[in-house]
């Protein structure tokens, strides 16, 4: 049996039906979650559980700054995010739970660190797609976008290392390395202006929605979504559920308006945006972004990297307090914290400073 329980979710009090059943309990977190430009003391903290953060104590401790959590669904276990999701719950009822859930970005698939030198040729690939020739060869998570034919650059790890394009075919794309790093596993590749198969994609939400049905969740973050026709649908089938869109390559950028308006909170992730769109145009991309959400009265997650310096000092650098200051300018609503709470061990001490940074 379903009933209805409407919140208010904007500055002109509109109200989003939700229906639910009596099994769920809808989080009065986000009841005071509001839409468009307002000041510093309105904006919520969205933390991301992770490794460093997932004990009874830590969640006791991070509840005390905020009871909006986010669990990844890119890392770890669908058991250990049972765990945490009945940990959070138990410890903090009025809580809501992000369950952020993978899309068809491709992740390296390398489980050791593999040292890559400046000019080296690499072959990335998915499958069973025959490499040949004797450069190194490393293997894809998931198949590649279509690729625009024009592509002149790509990169890993959002934008971090770049390579320069030298051919590429289906599920197969090669690149001469710009820099020597050491490349981590599982680290995201980046093509820029290239096309996920919306079909594959949404089969994919759909295939881990249903092997996570009995974690605790109430909201759903959907990766990587380039028009308005997947929240629709998805939103059709977890109407109980709050649908939280991210937009990160061009093709969501363009559609954006599109997006906003069939979603109920939109996500701009800042790293895989500039590794998909370029730094030239990220700034220009975040503000007609955000002002979509504003003109659709829809609230805005201000993700990657808010305070990144602070995983291993005690105050933020000052381009990131002039960011946070930019974010909530035009109209972000929560700020999200990543590694900064999920991989941290002074995760307390960030989400500290940004209570006081929030209530000044």
């Amino acid at each position: 049996m379903l009933h209805i329980n409407k919140f208010k979710f904007g500055l002109k009090e509109n109200v989003i039906e939700i229906s639910k059943d009596h099994h769920t309990h809808f989080p009065k977190s986000l009841l005071s979650v509001t839409s468009g430009k307002k000041s510093k003391k309105s904006v919520k903290i969205l933390a991301t559980i992770g490794p460093k953060s997932c004990s009874e104590n830590s969640i006791k401790t991070i509840s005390k700054y905020t009871n909006l959590f986010r669990i990844n669904g890119s890392h770890n276990t669908l058991d250990w995010h049972l765990k945490v999701s009945k940990r959070i719950k138990a410890i903090c009822p009025e809580s809501f739970i992000l369950l952020d859930i993978p899309g068809l970005k491709p992740r390296t698939n390398n489980k050791k660190i593999i040292h890559i030198k400046k000019g080296q040729i690499v072959t990335f690939s998915y499958g069973n797609i025959k490499v040949d020739d004797d450069n190194l060869s490393i293997k894809t998570t998931k198949p590649l976008p279509t690729i625009n034919k024009n592509l002149s650059e790509f990169s890993l790890s959002d934008g971090q290392f770049i390579f320069t394009h030298v051919k590429n075919k289906e599920n197969l794309i090669q690149g001469i390395s710009k820099t020597s790093f050491k490349l981590m596993p599982q680290k995201g590749l980046n093509i820029p202006n290239s096309y996920y198969n919306n079909l594959l994609q949404e089969k994919l939400y759909l295939k881990f929605l249903k092997k996570a049905e009995k974690i605790q969740y109430d909201g759903i973050g959907l990766s990587f979504i380039q028009d308005g026709n997947i929240p629709l649908r998805i939103k059709s089938m977890f109407k109980n559920k709050i649908l939280v869109s991210k937009i990160e390559n061009l093709y969501g950028l363009n559609n954006a308006k599109e997006i906003t308006k069939n979603s109920d909170l939109i996500m701009i992730d800042r790293g895989d945006l500039l590794a998909e769109v370029g730094s030239n145009k990220l700034f220009k991309s975040i503000n007609q972004i955000s002002e979509n959400t504003v003109n659709f009265n829809k609230p805005l997650i201000m993700a990657t990297e808010n305070l990144e310096s602070m995983q291993s000092r005690l105050q933020p650098s000052k381009s990131e307090i002039i960011a946070l200051e930019h974010s909530i300018d035009i109209g972000t609503n929560i700020i999200m914290l990543s590694d900064e709470t999920a991989t941290s061990q002074l995760f307390s001490n960030t989400l500290s400073w940004l209570n006081n940074f929030l209530q000044e």
